[in-house]
C-alpha cells in the first residue's frame, strides 16, 4: 500500500487521500490484505473518510482481509460506530438503486459474511460490547440473530454466555431480544442461552427469554443438564434464577441427566453441598427427595459419598429421612455403608438415628461394620467410627465371613491379613526405632540438666558449700521435680522399648509400645515445664522477659493439641 495514502486515511486527511484518487480506485492491501477500507475503520471514525473510499470504490464494501473479515468486522471490533454505519447506508442506497430483491442485497451480504471464524460483525458486536450496533445491525436484518459461527455460538447465547453482569451486554441481549421475533438461542454442546442465563445467575435475562421461547426451559445440552442443573450446581446467590425457573415450569425438577448418572437438579445440589437450592427445589416439587441417580443413590447417599456436611444435616432434619436412611444402591450399599467408607466425614446423627439399621449387608455380604475392617485405609478416625458403630450394636456379618472362608478367595485373604499384620509390625518396630532415639536424648538432656541447674551452686565457705542457690525458690523446684519427671519418664520408655525388641507375641508388641509412647510424650511434656521454669528462675529479675518465655513455651500445648484433635473426629 502506498505509504502517503496510507497515513492520508489513517489521519482523515481528505485532501491527501483526493490527492491519490486513482490510487484509491486500484487495489491496495497492506501485508494482511486489509484494504483502504479497512485501514479507516481501523483508526478513523470520520465518516467523511469512509464515505469518500467508497465513492471512490465502491467494491471495497464486501473486501475481506486476511482472516476473512470485511471493514465491517473491524468497525464494530474497533468501537468505529460513525464507519459501520457509511457501510451499511452505502450499501442500502445500492439496493435501492438497483431495487435488489435478493441475491443482490449489498446489505444483507455484508451482514451476513463471515470471518475465519464464522464471526459476523454481529458477533463481533456483542463481543466487543457494542450493544449500539447490535441494536442497529438487527434492526437491518433480524435474521443475521440465527447466524451460529464456527463454535456454534448463535449471537443470542454468546451475548447472554458473556454478559457477567455487564449492563452494556444486558443491553446487547435485549436489542436481539426486542428486534429478532424468533432469534436462536444455541450454543456449543447443544447449550441453550438459559443455560447460560442460569449459570451467570441473570434473573431478569431468564424472565425475557422464557417469555421469548417457553419452551427453552425444558431442553438439555449434550450431558443431559437442564438450566436447573446448572443453577444447582453453582449454589448459594443462584437460589432467585433458581425459583424463577420453577416458578415457569417445576416439572423440570424431575429432569434427569442421561449422560450424568440420571442425575436431577437435586441430587447435583446435595453432591455440592448446596442447601439454599435444595430449599427452593424442594419448596416448589416437596416430592422430588424420592428420585434416586443411575446408580440407585438418593440425596442421602451423596450427602454421605461427598462428604457434604451441610446438606447431610439439612436432610437429617427432614420427616422423610427415616425412607433414606436404609435404602440401599445398586450395590446393596445404604448410606451407612458409605459413611464408613468416608475419609473425614461425621455421621454420628445417621448412627445414632434410631431407625437406621446398622447391620444391614450389602451384594458382598457387609456391613458397615465389614466396611471398615476390610478397608484398605486405615486410620485413627476409622477405629473411632467402628467404635461408634459397635456402641449401637453394629457386628460383623456371619454370613459374610462364612463366605469368605469357604471361598476360592479366603486364602488370599488370610494370606493378606496376615501380610498387613506382619507389615503392621515392621512399621511399628520402624517408628519404635524413632522413639528409642527421641527418649535417650531427652534422657541426656534431663541428665545433664540436673547436674547443671540454674544459679549453680553455693561456693563459699559454710555449711551451704555446694548447696544449689536457688533451691528456696518456687520455679526452681518445679524445675527439678519436670526435670526428674522427663528423665524418669524417657530412662522408662527406653527400658520398655529394649523388652518389645524381643517380644514376639503381636499384641504384647502394641501394648509396649503404647505405654512407651505416652511416656515419652509425657517425658517431652515435663522438657518443655523444665525448660520454662529453669529460665523463669534466672531471670525473676526481668519479669517482663520473664513472662514472655514462660507465654512462648505454654503456647505449645495448644498448639499440639489443636493439631492432633484436627486429626481425629469428634
Amino acid at each position: 500500500m502506498d505509504p502517503d495514502l496510507y497515513e492520508a486515511v489513517q489521519e482523515g486527511n481528505l485532501n491527501a487521500m483526493r490527492e491519490k484518487m486513482e490510487l484509491i480506485s486500484t487495489t491496495q492491501l497492506t501485508p494482511n490484505k486489509n484494504t483502504l477500507l479497512h485501514v479507516a475503520a481501523q483508526f478513523n471514525s470520520s465518516e467523511e473518510c469512509a464515505s469518500e473510499i467508497l465513492k471512490i470504490n465502491g467494491s471495497l464494501l464486501h473486501e475481506v482481509n486476511s482472516d476473512g473479515e470485511t471493514a465491517l468486522h473491524v468497525a464494530t471490533r474497533n468501537g468505529m460506530e460513525n464507519v459501520g454505519i457509511v457501510m451499511m447506508e452505502f450499501a442500502k442506497r445500492i439496493d435501492r438503486e438497483l431495487e435488489a430483491g435478493g441475491v443482490d442485497e449489498k446489505l444483507k451480504r455484508l451482514l451476513t459474511l463471515k470471518n475465519i471464524h464464522g464471526d459476523t460483525a454481529l458477533h463481533e458486536a456483542i463481543r466487543n460490547n457494542r450493544p449500539s450496533m447490535v441494536n442497529l445491525m438487527t434492526k437491518e436484518d433480524p435474521e443475521i440473530a440465527n447466524i451460529a459461527n464456527n463454535a456454534l455460538e448463535t449471537p443470542l447465547f454468546l451475548a447472554v454466555d458473556i454478559v457477567r453482569g455487564d449492563e452494556n451486554q444486558i443491553m446487547s441481549v435485549n436489542y436481539i431480544l426486542e428486534n429478532c421475533p424468533s432469534p436462536a438461542y444455541t450454543g456449543p454442546n447443544r447449550k441453550t442461552a438459559l443455560h447460560a442465563a442460569a449459570l451467570y445467575n441473570q434473573k431478569q435475562i431468564s424472565r425475557k427469554l422464557l417469555k421469548k421461547h417457553p419452551n427453552i426451559i425444558t431442553e438439555v445440552d449434550d450431558r443431559g443438564w437442564s438450566a436447573l442443573h446448572y443453577a444447582a450446581q453453582r449454589g448459594f446467590g443462584f437460589d432467585v434464577v433458581a425459583a424463577e425457573l420453577l416458578k415457569a415450569d417445576k416439572s423440570i425438577a424431575y429432569i434427569v441427566a442421561k449422560n450424568d448418572n440420571n442425575k436431577t437438579a437435586l441430587h447435583i445440589s446435595t453432591c455440592q453441598g448446596k442447601v439454599e437450592i435444595m430449599e427452593e427445589i424442594l419448596a416448589y416439587c416437596p416430592d422430588c427427595w424420592v428420585m434416586v441417580t443411575g446408580d440407585g443413590q438418593n440425596i442421602l447417599h451423596l450427602s454421605v459419598k461427598f462428604e457434604q456436611k451441610r446438606a447431610f444435616k439439612f436432610i437429617m432434619e427432614k420427616p422423610w429421612v427415616g425412607n433414606l436412611l436404609n435404602q440401599k444402591d445398586e450395590e446393596g450399599n445404604t448410606p451407612l455403608h458409605l459413611y464408613a467408607a468416608t475419609y473425614d466425614f461425621n455421621g454420628r446423627d445417621l448412627v445414632n438415628h434410631p431407625q437406621a439399621e446398622k447391620n444391614s449387608v450389602n451384594k458382598e455380604f457387609m456391613t458397615p461394620l465389614d466396611v471398615i475392617e476390610f478397608s484398605d485405609f486405615r486410620s485413627m478416625r476409622k477405629f473411632a467410627v467402628a467404635k461408634e458403630l459397635k456402641a449401637k450394636g453394629a457386628e460383623r456379618d456371619a454370613w459374610n465371613l462364612a463366605t469368605r472362608l469357604n471361598s476360592q478367595r479366603s486364602q488370599i485373604i488370610k494370606d493378606n491379613i496376615e501380610t498387613l499384620r506382619k507389615i503392621a509390625t515392621i512399621d511399628i518396630r520402624k517408628v519404635a526405632d524413632t522413639h528409642i532415639v527421641v527418649a535417650a536424648l531427652i534422657t541426656t538432656v534431663a541428665f545433664a540438666a540436673g547436674f547443671t541447674i540454674p544459679g549453680g551452686y553455693d561456693g563459699n565457705d559454710g555449711p551451704n558449700k555446694g548447696l544449689a542457690i536457688l533451691s528456696r525458690k518456687a520455679a526452681f523446684k518445679a524445675f527439678i521435680i519436670t526435670d526428674t519427671l522427663a528423665m524418669v519418664c524417657s530412662a522408662s520408655a527406653i527400658f520398655l522399648h529394649f523388652f518389645a525388641a524381643v517380644e514376639t507375641d503381636d499384641s504384647k508388641l502394641r501394648k509396649l509400645w503404647g505405654v512407651a509412647t505416652m511416656l515419652v510424650m509425657v517425658a517431652m511434656g515435663a522438657m518443655v515445664i523444665a525448660f520454662m521454669t529453669g529460665l523463669y528462675t534466672v531471670l525473676q529479675h526481668s519479669l517482663e522477659l520473664a513472662i514472655t518465655e514462660c507465654a512462648i513455651c505454654i503456647f505449645c500445648f495448644p498448639v499440639i493439641y489443636y493439631s492432633v484433635k484436627m486429626t481425629i473426629p469428634s
